[in-house]
Order: C-alpha cells, then sequence, then structure tokens
C-alpha cells in the first residue's frame, strides 16, 4: 500500500507542479516526468480495480439466485444478441464491399466508354493518314470533328494529340477547345506508358499545371507500329463536380475529392471521423487547411494510379476520391414508398422482430420463476450445511417435493449421519499421512544430496520409491587418501520397516567404514570383505530372524583407478568396457541371515571411458502391460549404444527407459540405480 500511496503522490505533484505539455511541444525533461507519472498511475489503478471488481463478484454472486439468472441471461439473450449483432455486421460489411464495387464499376463503365473513343479517334486518324497526304492542319480538322462526340457527353473533357509533322519533322502537340499554346507545346508522356496503351484513374503528378484538376479518368494509345503516321492520344475527363454528381445520381452514393489524404494500411471501414476545415489534424485522415468543409462519417478510398510512376499508391497527394456509403439511404432505396412490396417485407420483418421480442420476454420470465424453485431448495440445504458446520448432526432438512432437488435433500439426511464417522476415519488417515511424510523427509535426508566429485570418476545416483518410503539404499562415503565407498542395497520389505532398517544398515556400514580407516584393523587385503562379516554380524544379532538385506559395497581409488569390491547376495552390478560387460558377483550371500556367513572380495582396474552400473530389482523386474520384464539384456544396450553420455545423462536415460517400461500407476518394487563412468584423458573433473 505504501507503494501505491507514493505513486499517487507523484501523480499529484506533477499535476501540481508539472501540467500536462501540449501536443507541439518538444520532449523536456517536463513531458519525461509527466508521462513517467501517468504511467505509474496505472498500476495502483490495476490494483484497486482487480480488488473491487473481486469484491463485487463476491457480493453479488454469492447468491445461487443471481447466478442463474446471469446464467439464464448469458445462455439465452446474449447468444440472440450476439447472433443479430454478428449478421448485422456481416451485412454492413458486405454493403460497403458491394458500394466499393459499384462505384469501382461506374468508373469502370466511364473509363471503357472513354477508351472506346480514344480508339475510335485512333482509327480515324490512321484511316486519313493511309494512301494520302498528311498535314497538321487535316489532323486538327479531323480531331475537333470527333471530339463533339466525347463532349457531348463530357463538357470537361480534355483531349491532346501528340504527333510528328510530316512536313517538318517537328513533334506537335495539339489540343481541342483553343487550350494554352505554350502549355501544350512542353507536354511530355511518362516512360512507362511509351508506346503502349493505357486507360484507368490516374492522379495528374507530372504536369499538374497544364490541366485543370488533378484526379481524371485517363485514356492513353499510341498509333500502330505499321501506321504512317506516328502520333499519340490522351483523353483526360476530369473528376470534377459535374462528373462526382453523375456517379452520385447513379449509385446514390455521396463521392468527394479531396486536396491532400494520408490514410495508414488499416481497414477504414472502421473509421468514423470528422475533420475540421479551418486545420490539420494528427488523425488518421489528414485534410489540408481550407481546402474541403468537414465531412464526418463512413467511407473508403479509391487511390487513382500516378501518372508519373504508373502505380497505385496507398496515400498521395493531390487527389484522392473518397466514397461515404450510407446505409440509411440503402433502406431507404430498398423499401421506398413506390413498392408495396417492399412495405410488405418490411412489415414482416418488424413481425418477426417482434415475435422474437414476446418469446424472449416471456422465456426470461419462465426461467426467473424455474431459478427461484431451484434456488429454494438450494437455501435449505445450504441451513442443513450451516448445522453440520456447527457440530449439530442432528439436525434435518424437510423434503418438500418428489424430483430430483427433494431426492438430493433426503440424500443429505442420511448422510448427515455418517459425517461424524467419517471425520474420525480422516482425522487417522491424515495423520498416518503426516507421519509418513515426516518418514520420507527423513529418509530423504539420508540419501546423498549431491555427487562426490573425484579427478577421474564421475558418479550420479537416485532412488524411486514405491511407496511413500523405501527400502532400497545407496550411499557415498568420502575417505581418506583419495577413495570413494559406494553401496547400492536393496531391504528385505517395503514401507515404514524397510525404511527403518535401511536407516540402520547406512548408520551400521557408515561406522564400520570410518571406524576401519581410523584404527587401521581393516587396512589389509580383505578390508572390504571384512567390512561386508561385520555388517553380518551386526544385521544377525540387531534383527528379526526374517529380516536380511543384500549389499554391494566398493571403493575406488581414486588415484590407481582401481575397484574393490565385495557382493553380498545383490543383482551383480555392471561393468562396461569397450564391447565387453562383466558382472561383479564375487562376495557371498544376503547379510542378516547366518551369522558365520564368508564373504570375498574383487579388484577391478577401471580404464578410461569404463561405466560402472549399479541397481536393485526393481530396476530389471518392472513389467510392462502383457507382465515382460525389462531385464538386464536392455541395459546393457542401452549402456552400449550411449557410451558417450556422462553418468547423470545415462542415469537419467535408463530411467527414462524403465519408467516408459512400466504400465501399473504404483510400482511393485522401489527403484534404485548408480552410474559411475570413469572420465576420458582430455575430460575435466566436474567444478
Amino acid at each position: 500500500m505504501g507503494f501505491f500511496t507514493l505513486v499517487l503522490v507523484l501523480v499529484l505533484v506533477s499535476k501540481l507542479f508539472f501540467p500536462a505539455p501540449h501536443p507541439q511541444d518538444p520532449p523536456s525533461y517536463r513531458t519525461l516526468f509527466y508521462n513517467l507519472c501517468l504511467l505509474l498511475l496505472a498500476l495502483p489503478a490495476v490494483y484497486y480495480i482487480r480488488k473491487i471488481w473481486k469484491a463485487l463478484r463476491i457480493r453479488l454472486l454469492w447468491k445461487i439466485k443471481r447466478r442463474l439468472v446471469l446464467a439464464n441471461i448469458f445462455i439465452g439473450a446474449i447468444p440472440v444478441l450476439t447472433v443479430v449483432a454478428i449478421f448485422w455486421f456481416a451485412g454492413l460489411l458486405f454493403y460497403y464491399q458491394l458500394s466499393y464495387y459499384l462505384i469501382g464499376n461506374q468508373i469502370g463503365i466511364h473509363s471503357a466508354q472513354i477508351h472506346a473513343y480514344t480508339l475510335s479517334l485512333r482509327d480515324r486518324l490512321e484511316g486519313i493518314s493511309t494512301g494520302a497526304e498528311i498535314s497538321a492542319a487535316l489532323l486538327r480538322e479531323t480531331l475537333d470533328s470527333d471530339a463533339g462526340f466525347l463532349l457531348n457527353s463530357y463538357p470537361s473533357s480534355i483531349i491532346l494529340l501528340h504527333f510528328t509533322d510530316p512536313a517538318s519533322g517537328q513533334a506537335v502537340t495539339y489540343a481541342n477547345g483553343g487550350r494554352n499554346t505554350g502549355l501544350i507545346d512542353s507536354y511530355r508522356m511518362p516512360s512507362w506508358v511509351e508506346g503502349g496503351s493505357f486507360s484507368n484513374l490516374v492522379v495528374e503528378d507530372l504536369q499538374p499545371e497544364l490541366y485543370e484538376g488533378s484526379v481524371f479518368i485517363r485514356s492513353f494509345v499510341s498509333s500502330e507500329f505499321m501506321s504512317d503516321l506516328d502520333f499519340r492520344i490522351e483523353v483526360s475527363v476530369p473528376l470534377d463536380r459535374f462528373f462526382l454528381n453523375r456517379l452520385k445520381a447513379a449509385l446514390g452514393l455521396d463521392v468527394l475529392l479531396t486536396d491532400r489524404a494520408e490514410i495508414p494500411r488499416l481497414n477504414l471501414l472502421f473509421q468514423n471521423i470528422d475533420v475540421p476545415r479551418d486545420r490539420i489534424t494528427d488523425s488518421t485522415i489528414n485534410f489540408d487547411a481550407g481546402s474541403k468543409p468537414a465531412w464526418s462519417g463512413w467511407f473508403f478510398p479509391l487511390f487513382p494510379v500516378s501518372w508519373n510512376e504508373g502505380i497505385e499508391r496507398e496515400s498521395f497527394k493531390p487527389g484522392v476520391l473518397l466514397v461515404e456509403p450510407s446505409f440509411a439511404k440503402l433502406l431507404g432505396n430498398a423499401f421506398r414508398s413506390e413498392g408495396s412490396i417492399g412495405k410488405r417485407i418490411l412489415l414482416v420483418l418488424q413481425f418477426i422482430f417482434g415475435f422474437f421480442l414476446v418469446v424472449e420476454i416471456v422465456s426470461i420470465i419462465i426461467g426467473i420463476k424455474l431459478t427461484q424453485s431451484i434456488t429454494a431448495a438450494v437455501n435449505n440445504l445450504d441451513q442443513g450445511t450451516e448445522f453440520v458446520k456447527r457440530g449439530d448432526f442432528g439436525h434435518r432438512i424437510v423434503v418438500q417435493s418428489r424430483d430430483q432437488l427433494g431426492t438430493l435433500a433426503a440424500s443429505f439426511n442420511q448422510m448427515t449421519e455418517y459425517i461424524q464417522q467419517l471425520v474420525r476415519e480422516r482425522v487417522l488417515k491424515e495423520r498416518m499421512e503426516r507421519e509418513l511424510e515426516i518418514a520420507k523427509e527423513v529418509q530423504e535426508r539420508l540419501f546423498p544430496k549431491r555427487s562426490p566429485r573425484m579427478k577421474s570418476l564421475e558418479v550420479s545416483g537416485m532412488c524411486l520409491p514405491a511407496r511413500t518410503v523405501s527400502g532400497d539404499y545407496y550411499d557415498y562415503l568420502s575417505l581418506d587418501s583419495g577413495e570413494l565407498g559406494l553401496a547400492v542395497g536393496d531391504i528385505c520389505g517395503k514401507g515404514i520397516s524397510a525404511a527403518l532398517l535401511m536407516a540402520n544398515l547406512q548408520a551400521t556400514l557408515r561406522s564400520n567404514s570410518m571406524n576401519s580407516r581410523h584404527s587401521g584393523d581393516w587396512t589389509g587385503e580383505r578390508a572390504v570383505a571384512e567390512i561386508m562379516q561385520s555388517m553380518n554380524r551386526q544385521m544377525y544379532e540387531f534383527t528379526a530372524d526374517n529380516k536380511f538385506a543384500t549389499l554391494f559395497y566398493a571403493v575406488y581409488n581414486d588415484a590407481a583407478r582401481t575397484l574393490t569390491y565385495c557382493n553380498a547376495g545383490h543383482n551383480p552390478p555392471l561393468y562396461f568396457e569397450g564391447e565387453h560387460v562383466r558382472r561383479l558377483g564375487t562376495g557371498g550371500t544376503v547379510i542378516g541371515i547366518f551369522p558365520d556367513s564368508h564373504y570375498d572380495q574383487d579388484t577391478l582396474k577401471m580404464n578410461a571411458g569404463g561405466i560402472l552400473v549399479a541397481y536393485t530389482d526393481g530396476v530389471v523386474e518392472s513389467e510392462n502391460e502383457y507382465g515382460e520384464e525389462f531385464g538386464e539384456n536392455r541395459i546393457i544396450q542401452l549402456v552400449r549404444g550411449n557410451r558417450e553420455l556422462g553418468a547423470d545423462g545415462l542415469r537419467a536415460l535408463i530411467a527414462e527407459q524403465v519408467l516408459s517400461w512400466t504400465s501399473a500407476e504404483e510400482r511393485s518394487d522401489d527403484m534404485t540405480l548408480v552410474v559411475a563412468k570413469v572420465r576420458q584423458s582430455g575430460d575435466h573433473p566436474l567444478q
């Protein structure tokens, strides 16, 4: 709350001493501070809006009655309104697309008519230049006589004839209507249209001083390549008020030719902009000051082709044709008073709308009535739960109906009879679960927290209990003189008893290993075997007759890279060197059964790249859905095929394959796995 208070204070200070900067002001520290304060204001605003919304939601939606009423509204009313809105919006978009098509088609019709006249004029000029003496006067006379056909339909049209005078050999440009000769003589054609044919809506940005207007329907043709006379004909019909009124009369759409417009690549159908005429705005569309009256409404633009470049642009100045479609005019034209069918259709639509409105109101009323019947039963159940919360299990709900809600009330009365018993059973179960969780936490502390750091050996281990606690055991013992003890064991049984015996086994092994190092009793050639014999005697003396354990214990010498081990009835670990696999089975029987069991030991030289895999029977005896065990051979294949992986990678790969092999949701036995790999000569020890 202190942070939000500080933010509010900063905002108030910025308002008092740093007023909002003007949009035209250059950036400054005042602007930066003001914007930063506004940004920080959003944080407490979101926080308080969320808290207010949460409080309102809890207060408004706490009762089932209100929730059901809202559910009826969302299920009944909102989908109908949404469908109506979708169809309305789709029809609106279709109308705008249709309007765009109609205006484009109408301009295309005029463009085709003008181009047909231009082609006809070209044929006439080519006809008089074939087999006869050609003169500039004759060409002008022909142009003036034929111009009347176009001027009757388009009085403001401009016809330019550009040809090479046969007498003087000079380029001559002639225009109908007595145009300014000085300007006409400077006429030039854009390079992209040279020798071709063109007919479209264009903006004159090459020689605007030569024409009256900026946007034209222009037709341009050249003489045939086999013609005796080389000439060009350009016919331009300006989009003046006379022409725009013709478009409006034909389509019923308002059309405006602007002096300037800048429109981005957004869908302009979603813009409704009112542009004042006395200034330039920073909105999406931008008119020059004083160019045209303000025009507010939905519109879409028609961008002519640039006569200078021959491409259609998304924004340029001057000359953008804006078209304002009117949905109201469309409805007026569709249902005008002259047509009796239109009146009937409008009447049918009004009747359908009224009918659906009445149905919707009746549906809401019926839904409210049904909601009240449901909420009454729910309220009785709520009162019953209040008695149960207070511990009054003798309270009973009055069953008022024989429907499903009445059956629910009767079931509630029956369930209260068993609540006390269920509560007692739950307390006992939670107590047992807490004890198991404590035992699990204690056991997890007994397992190694991290892998030991050796110069030549990397080790990785894991234990996955079948239940909450495990009877498997693995451990690392850091000994003197650069030696490491490795232990993997499996206790008979599962659950708490096996976990307790596992803790006892760990403590015994660590005690014997440390004592043997400090006292010097077991420093000879049978040191590992003697530790195992001592473990056997202690397990036999301090455990029950039916309790025993399998144990594999080894001591690795980091300097000599030797592994001295003893296997007491455990699954023989696998040692991989190249393609060869050796099973480490030297030792004796399980510990804890016979007090005088004899154990042997063996020493293994581990070369660079050698891999040791020790595991419990829960790994190889994991079964799939068909009862097939994972087996030792699959472990051998995995290690052989992935020898380049480190100890962590091999351990993770084997565990992943075993878990994916097992189909049962609960494993039948604990799984313990230890992988040790001798580093190559170029490898570095872990940091």
